[in-house]
Parts: structure tokens; C-alpha cells; sequence
């Protein structure tokens, strides 16, 4: 029963690992690679950069002229003014305009300058957020991968205790067989590998949980063909004796982003403090213009013919006599002036500065200010604060890296003793000096010690990577 037992068990894992052989190995940095490429807070972030970016491009064309056109067309009837001839008519009118206009600041208090700092320092903050981001979602990944190679590991425990529990079951069977041990000690060893059994199915679920975490860290919809690449040597390194929470901290302040990020956003927010100043500087612009118009009603002589000519009185001789005058009787024919002609010869231009002087608005500018002053202390305190959380975040990170080598010291010469008791108890239990319970309780021994060994191991891995983090260094094994 026992050896049938173990042997079904063992078939159905194996068949999982042989169906898995075939399947892509995902090493640590393919997996960090992967998180960052397709997270989507990394993705959200990205965007955040694009519309920083966008801001700052803003910020460089303000510098330039503003250059606007227009053109309209008008239709008149009935009684109104001529645009063109601007006298009362009765006649239908149509109009035409065309104009440019261009406007560019000479002196606005240095708001656009300060402006333009300030929308650099912004985008170099959101790269810094980003950068933030894509490092949490590493650390992330890290933690993750090495929870799901530590419930592997810890797999692996219980198979071999499955196997030594059947190994002693199918012994046990024998000597019952022979009448060499009671019934009641097969019966115990049986529920023994029962319940190892059921250990080994619970120890599957958490590898499958652990894997579905970190696909779903991943963005990953799916487990199919996937497996992590387990180091060829996974050595556990010593604590380097240097490491002191005052040289980790120095090392942060240089290499993590939201420090960085932090003191862009202080400096970003002084630009902004300049920029409301100045608005309570005078503005000074100058303005050009350029505009031409047609009109229907604009007319030019085209021809001028003469007919009969006009007589009529103009006085009286001395003698009395009435004087005739000949006048000549022009006729004249006016036509519309051409549109392109109209439009050449009614061009205008002009050219002129203005000066604007800040005298009263509704308080705006002052208030501004105010705010303004209000944002800068806040990311003064915001960037003080970000140094404090850092230097709290090394500094437990210090202590939880020698309280983790600690521990795993510990559980090593907790498992060298167990694993020494285990032996000396099989030797007797074989022998008949013991019985399955204190048997069972020496092996089970056995199997908790190398958990909490696997368990302090990959603790003490992840505190090690977190040192590594904060220095800088990559995150790979």
C-alpha cells in the first residue's frame, strides 16, 4: 500500500516535470525585463514623462513670435456704410480682408526663463518617478521569483520525505509479513506517508501560487510554458563586514531616483516662486501687422466717350446781346477694379510696441505668489522627508540583512543536529529500541529544520539584494 502510494505520487509529479522539460526558462533578468516592458504602472508613468516633455516643449516656444492670419468675407444690401468708400449706399456690397498679424515679448519680469526652469526640472523629475517605478517593480519581481524558487526547494523536501516515509513503510510491511513487527507500527508508518502525502500536494499548490503572482506581477494571463531558470550555483554569500547603514545610506543618496526626483521637484518649485514674481514686473511687446481688403464698390474709370455738346447761356454782351457757351458732354463708364489689383494696391502694414503695467488685478498676482511660496516649503518638507523615510529604509534594511544572516546560521547548525538525530533514530527505530511514533517525530523534525533552513536562505537572499539595491548594482545572481 505504502510503495503504491508513493509510486502514483511520484508518477504524476514526474509527468509534470517531464511536460515542463520542454518548456522557456525565465531567468531573473528576463523577468525584470519582461515586469518592466509590459507593467502597467510602468506603461501609466511613461505617459506621465510624454506630457512633462510636452510642457517643457511649450516652454521653449513661448519664446517665439505668435503669428496669426485671417480672412472674412462680407455680403451687404439695403442702406448701410461702404467699408470702402464709407458713405450711405443702397447698392449690394461684397467685402473681402485678408490680414497677418505678430506679436513677440520683449521683457515679461523673467517669467518665461523661470517658466522654462522650471518645466525642465518637472521632466527630469518624471523620468526620476519612472525610474522609481520600474525599481519597485524590480524588487518586486525579485521578492516573487525568489518565493516561487524557495517553494520549489521546499518541494523538493517534501518529495524526499515522501520517499524515505514510503522507503520505511515498504521495510515495515516486510517485517510484518515475516512477524517481525506488530501491525499497529505499519499502520502508524501508513498514516505517516499519508499525511507526507498530503504535505506534498499543499507544498504543489504553494509553487503553483507563488508562479501565478508573479506572472500576474509579470502581466502575464497565463502559466503554460513557464518555469524559472534556477542559478547553476547558488551560493550563499557572507556579509560583506563594511556594510554599515552610514555607507549604504551614502550610496542611496547617489543612486536612488526618488531622492533624485524629490530635490528636481524643490528646485522646480523655486522656478515656479520666480515665475509668479514676475508677474508684477511691467510687460513690454512689439507687435507688426500686415492687411488688405477688396470691395465691390471700388471702381475705376475704364472709358470716356463724349457726345453732342451742351450750349447754354453765359451772359450778355455790352451791347445786349446773350453769350452762348459750348460745353463738352463727357460720358463716362466706371468697372469693379480687379480683385488681385484691389488687393496690391490696398496693402497696409504697420509696427508697434506697447508696454503694460500691473496696477490692479484683483489681487491674482499676489496671491499667486503666496501660493507659490506655499508649494516651494511643501517640497522643501517633501524632499526632507524622502531623505528621512530613505535613511529609516537602509537603515531597517542594515538590520534585517545581520538579523537574516543571523538566522540562517542558526537554522544551519539546527539542521547539521537534526539531521544527525534522524540518522541515530532511524538506526534504533530499525533496530526495535524505538517505536514509529518518536520515530516519525525525529524525522518530522528533520523535514520542519531544512524549512526554516530554505526559508532563512531566501531571506537572507532577498535582504542581500536590497543592500544591492540601494548601492546601485544590478539585480541578478
Amino acid at each position: 500500500m505504502g510503495n503504491s502510494i508513493f509510486r502514483r505520487l511520484l508518477y504524476f509529479f514526474l509527468g509534470i516535470s517531464v511536460s515542463t522539460a520542454a518548456q522557456t526558462e525565465w531567468s531573473l533578468t528576463k523577468c525584470i525585463d519582461y515586469a518592466l516592458e509590459h507593467n502597467l504602472q510602468v506603461r501609466q508613468s511613461a505617459l506621465n514623462v510624454d506630457q512633462s516633455k510636452s510642457v517643457q516643449d511649450q516652454s521653449y516656444a513661448n519664446f517665439f513670435p505668435s503669428l496669426n492670419g485671417q480672412i472674412g468675407h462680407n455680403y451687404y444690401w439695403g442702406r448701410f456704410i461702404d467699408p470702402y468708400t464709407n458713405i450711405y449706399t443702397n447698392q449690394e456690397v461684397q467685402s473681402s480682408n485678408l490680414g497677418l498679424s505678430a506679436t513677440v515679448s520683449l521683457f515679461q519680469g523673467f517669467q518665461l526663463q523661470a517658466t522654462l526652469s522650471q518645466s525642465k526640472l518637472n521632466y527630469m523629475a518624471s523620468r526620476k518617478e519612472l525610474d522609481k517605478i520600474r525599481n519597485d517593480i524590480s524588487l518586486n519581481v525579485v521578492a516573487a521569483y525568489l518565493q516561487v524558487l524557495y517553494n520549489q526547494d521546499l518541494y523538493d523536501v517534501l518529495v524526499g520525505q515522501v520517499k524515505a516515509t514510503a522507503d520505511q513503510a515498504s521495510r515495515m510491511r516486510r517485517m510484518y509479513e515475516l512477524g517481525n513487527a506488530s501491525k499497529a507500527n505499519l499502520l502508524d508508518l501508513e498514516a505517516q506517508l499519508a499525511a507526507d502525502s498530503s504535505s506534498l500536494v499543499s507544498g504543489q499548490a504553494q509553487v503553483d501560487q507563488s508562479l501565478l503572482s508573479l506572472l500576474q506581477l509579470l502581466e502575464m494571463d497565463t502559466v503554460r510554458d513557464f518555469r524559472l531558470e534556477k542559478p547553476a550555483q547558488f551560493v550563499v554569500p557572507e556579509l560583506a563586514a563594511d556594510i554599515t547603514t552610514e555607507f549604504i545610506y551614502a550610496a542611496a543618496l547617489q543612486t536612488q531616483p526618488e531622492i533624485q526626483s524629490s530635490e528636481y521637484r524643490r528646485l522646480a518649485a523655486a522656478k515656479g516662486l520666480a515665475a509668479a514674481k514676475g508677474a508684477q514686473y511691467p510687460r513690454l511687446f512689439l507687435s507688426g501687422n500686415w492687411n488688405t481688403n477688396y470691395s465691390t464698390s471700388n471702381r475705376q474709370v475704364s472709358d470716356v466717350t463724349f457726345g453732342p455738346p451742351s450750349i447754354y447761356p453765359s451772359g450778355f454782351t455790352s451791347g445786349g446781346d446773350s453769350v452762348f457757351t459750348v460745353a463738352a458732354n463727357p460720358v463716362t463708364t466706371f468697372t469693379e477694379v480687379p480683385f488681385w489689383d484691389q488687393l496690391d494696391k490696398n496693402r497696409g502694414t504697420g509696427l508697434g510696441i506697447s508696454l503694460q503695467l500691473p496696477i490692479f488685478n484683483n489681487w491674482s498676482a499676489r496671491n499667486n505668489i503666496t501660493r507659490s511660496r506655499i508649494a516651494l516649503e511643501q517640497s522643501q518638507l517633501n524632499d526632507e522627508i524622502t531623505r528621512n523615510n530613505l535613511y529609516k529604509s537602509v537603515q531597517q534594511a542594515v538590520l534585517d540583512a545581520v538579523s537574516a544572516r543571523r538566522k540562517y546560521d542558526a537554522n544551519l547548525r539546527s539542521v547539521a543536529s537534526l539531521r544527525e538525530a534522524s540518522s541515530f533514530s532511524r538506526q534504533r527505530f530499525e533496530l526495535g529500541l524505538i517505536n514509529t511514533y518518536e520515530f516519525a517525530l525525529a524525522v518530522n523534525n528533520l523535514a520542519r529544520g531544512e524549512a526554516n533552513l530554505l526559508q532563512a536562505k531566501y531571506d537572507y537572499l532577498f535582504r542581500l539584494k536590497l543592500l544591492d539595491f540601494y548601492q546601485g548594482k544590478p539585480l541578478r545572481f
